[in-house]
């Protein structure tokens, strides 16, 4: 599991007829800056675009892991069925899976060590 930024823009025209999709409001997420840049730049250019807020949003990617360090399955019965926590952390925050063996793991793990 790792993060990835994607980043959310809104895009609003004075009349929805003045938009290509045919909304007064269009919402879009990308993956990168410059697909990011070209939105922008496109709403910039066009007069009839009234405002284009956006944000960066982190999101955890990858596969949980399915087994504690001891071996339970997470999906298991009542014994080693997972806790889920969030720890907040500078990176972004973890996720905190607690198996009813006492095992904790977090990730993504690249600060781990840290908490």
């Amino acid at each position: 599991m790792g993060w990835r930024t994607r980043w959310h823009i809104t895009i609003r025209w004075d009349r929805a007829e003045n938009s290509p999709a045919g909304v007064s409001v269009v919402e879009r997420v990308v993956d990168t800056p410059a697909d990011l840049g070209r939105l922008v730049n496109a709403a910039r250019a066009d007069p009839h675009v009234v405002a284009f807020p956006y944000r960066p949003v982190r999101e955890l990617v990858g596969d949980e892991p399915q087994r504690c360090r001891a071996g339970h399955r997470y999906a298991g019965g009542s014994a080693t069925r997972p806790v889920r926590d969030w720890w907040p952390c500078g990176c972004g925050g973890h996720l905190a899976i607690r198996c009813r063996c006492g095992d904790v793991r977090v990730e993504p793990a690249k600060c781990a060590e840290l908490h």
